[in-house]
């Protein structure tokens, strides 16, 4: 539990904010699927062109149990797109297991490779959020160049080459990487490593809102909201821009980051493209 918006809720904001569409992309549920599908019909005479993407953020691992779990973007392109959608997230819970307190649903590399293989072509993946395994290697990579650390420096570049080969020979051209408009240190390092990275393998680049509340002033309601499960659990850094962003605070953010107005319009191409 960690969002705040109904799927109802971010269609409407997202078309206030002029935006042209909306990915729904709950952790490891389709759920709220049904909901965001009908809405979208609801509102296809008023606004024709706008799309609702249907998702899933799974975690992806290696193996069962794992004490890391990265996060990862599957977007359905269509009707069979979304049948795969629901089959891997079937098979994460059917699997699913308890550590630390938690209930983990987890989905292996192999079950996404044997899905997506049996009939190719119909999902888009990004790399997610500062959860995901190329963030979390590049912060590792930053943070083990700063001390020195070769060996470990090492490791997290190749961790980094072998996830982005390995999205692309699944993948190719439906694998795209993602930076968010968040202005912590983490995400900022992130963000402006993501350009070279980007380039090297010829990856193209999306932004996106990480949005667990719909306006910059609800956060402190969402702080409330999170809070009131009273489990120990981080409540602000992370959180301080996961809300659906305009295109004018995207340019604002990214600046930041150290990208041009030319850099942001790319991202939103690419977007479209989506």
């Amino acid at each position: 539990r960690d969002a705040l918006p109904t799927p109802e809720a971010l269609i409407n904001r997202a078309i206030e904010l002029g935006l042209s569409g909306i990915a729904i992309t709950d952790h490891e549920a389709v759920s709220a699927h049904p909901k965001a599908n009908m809405y979208a019909q609801k509102i296809k005479e008023k606004n024709p062109d706008f799309k609702v993407i249907l998702g899933n953020e799974i975690y992806l691992v290696k193996e069962r149990p794992s004490d890391i779990h990265y996060h990862y973007i599957l977007l359905a392109k269509d009707a069979i797109g979304h049948y795969q959608l629901r089959r891997l997230s079937t098979i994460a819970w059917l699997n699913s297991y308890t550590a630390k307190g938690m209930t983990r649903v987890d989905t292996l590399y192999s079950e996404l490779e044997m899905i997506y293989n049996e009939n190719p072509g119909h999902l888009i993946a990004s790399s997610a959020c500062l959860g995901g395994e190329i963030d979390k290697n590049i912060l590792a990579l930053v943070e083990a160049e700063k001390l020195g650390d070769e060996k470990s420096a090492a490791a997290a570049h190749n961790n980094i080459v072998d996830f982005i080969l390995w999205n692309k020979s699944l993948f190719g051209d439906d694998f795209y990487l993602e930076i968010q408009p968040g202005i912590s240190k983490e995400q900022i390092l992130v963000n402006q490593r993501m350009k070279s990275i980007a380039k090297c393998f010829d990856v193209k680049m999306i932004v996106t809102s990480d949005s667990h509340y719909l306006k910059a002033e609800d956060r402190y309601l969402h702080k409330a909201y999170l809070n009131s499960e009273n489990k120990e659990r981080e409540v602000d850094s992370f959180y301080q821009d996961t809300y659906l962003h305009s295109e004018e605070e995207i340019y604002k953010k990214l600046e930041k980051s150290d990208y041009t107005v030319e850099e942001v319009q790319k991202l939103f191409d690419n977007s479209m493209e989506i």
